[in-house]
């Protein structure tokens, strides 16, 4: 029997987590009236496997971006669309067995893409769900990684909590940026990525007027030259929407970047043909809204729900809630770094995070009201959750005391 029915009455997270609990096989299609658009999101055994759009077709997509990240020509892309016309192959494995681009070229560029087009869907506000069980599915085994349904929960759950955020200094893709430190100043560090932990290194570097950034920020900052929009970094990078935003963004609070204007309108009517759209006003709305009508959907509407009985996903709102925890400590402590590398020293108190524009008061409490905790020193700062007894919770603690 086909699950089927309305987003407002039966939330995304609900949907994912059911097919994934339940390691269902088959097609999620997801429908949007206003925007005139269609997801297909495909699942293997309750796994993630690929993902398309009616408006935005995920090879058109993945081809331009491959072309804009400078790994094709858009010659190379016409040649191989002309041969995809006649074998009908997947236009991955055509670039990847002409030797166009590498497999983890490839492997990378689909991760993004099939990524950015599932977490689009948690943004919006109303549509219609169907899911079509299958004994079997198709997809590029060989190049794309399956995601867990747990992974996009908490990916969706971190981005809805953090866009009204972003968006506050970047509310649209068309922005452009330009640095304002010299980039022969960038150094890059020790650190992997935007989630690196190299706080005092940045300090350090500070102080001997050299700018330490992890390598996935380093390749961002070297994107922003006063002409590209954030798009435009965005493909170049081959880096996904939220993490490349969230990137700008710590930019900003640091001061090594400023803004530069927007993108003239040909420009931005030209790469909107090819380029998702800019950041919607409404993403905080689809977490209110997803814990506040999954509750009822469950109990009275959902095609699973008995009346009267406890919900067939006891644990989904305690898995939404501790996403938005971590994504909450987490945007604390880059918020807590970014006041060090600027006044060489830890904020008093996290109160003076919200007067410095960093974060909003929200991000003081934790998704049960829960005020975090935070005490300093000499060496550093403790930052960490409260369980419901009053003490700090060791699996959401931030300590940066003592070179820690």
């Amino acid at each position: 029997m086909a699950l089927h029915g309305t987003i407002r009455d039966f939330g995304l997270p609900d949907i994912f987590q059911l097919i994934g609990l339940q390691r269902k096989t088959g097609t999620l299609t997801l429908s949007n009236d206003k925007d005139k658009e269609s997801v297909t999101v495909t699942f293997e055994n309750g796994m993630v496997v690929m993902a398309d759009s009616s408006v935005r077709r995920l090879e058109d997509r993945l081809g331009n971006v491959l072309v804009k990240q400078g790994k094709i020509t858009r010659e190379r892309l016409e040649d191989a669309l002309s041969v995809q016309k006649q074998t009908l192959q997947r236009l991955g494995h055509i670039l990847a067995s002409g030797s166009a681009i590498t497999t983890r070229d490839l492997r990378d560029a689909l991760q993004v893409q099939v990524s950015q087009i599932v977490f689009r869907v948690f943004r919006w506000r109303d549509g219609r769900y169907l899911f079509t069980a299958a004994e079997a599915v198709d997809y590029d085994r060989e190049n794309f990684v399956p995601m867990s349904a747990d992974f996009i929960l908490m990916e969706g759950i971190r981005m809805v909590d953090e866009w009204p955020i972003i968006e506050k200094k970047i509310p649209s893709f068309d922005m452009v940026f330009r640095p304002v430190v010299d980039p022969t100043l960038i150094e890059v560090g020790s650190g992997a990525g935007p989630e690196a932990s190299v706080p005092d290194e940045r300090v350090a570097a500070s102080s001997t007027g050299r700018i330490r950034l992890a390598a996935d920020e380093e390749r961002v900052f070297r994107k922003v030259d006063g002409v590209r929009t954030v798009q435009a970094i965005i493909d170049a990078t081959g880096a996904g929407e939220f993490e490349v935003c969230r990137t700008l963004f710590d930019f900003l609070n640091r001061n090594l970047i400023g803004p530069a204007g927007h993108a003239s309108s040909a420009a931005a009517d030209e790469a909107a043909e090819d380029t998702a759209s800019p950041l919607p006003g409404y993403a905080v709305a689809v977490l209110v809204s997803a814990l506040a009508l999954a509750g009822l959907a469950v109990q009275h509407r959902a095609p699973f729900a008995v009346t009267g009985m406890d919900s067939v996903l006891p644990g989904t709102y305690d898995v939404l809630r501790d996403g938005v925890l971590r994504s909450r400590l987490s945007r604390l402590e880059r918020a807590i770094e970014a006041w060090r590398a600027t006044h060489g020293s830890s904020p008093p108190a996290l109160d003076d995070l919200v007067k410095a524009g960093l974060v909003e008061a929200s991000y003081l409490r934790d998704p049960w009201a829960r005020p975090f905790r935070y005490e300093t020193d000499a060496s550093g700062y403790l930052l960490s959750a409260s369980d419901e007894s009053g003490a700090s919770r060791p699996d959401a603690t931030v300590d940066r005391r003592g070179g820690r």
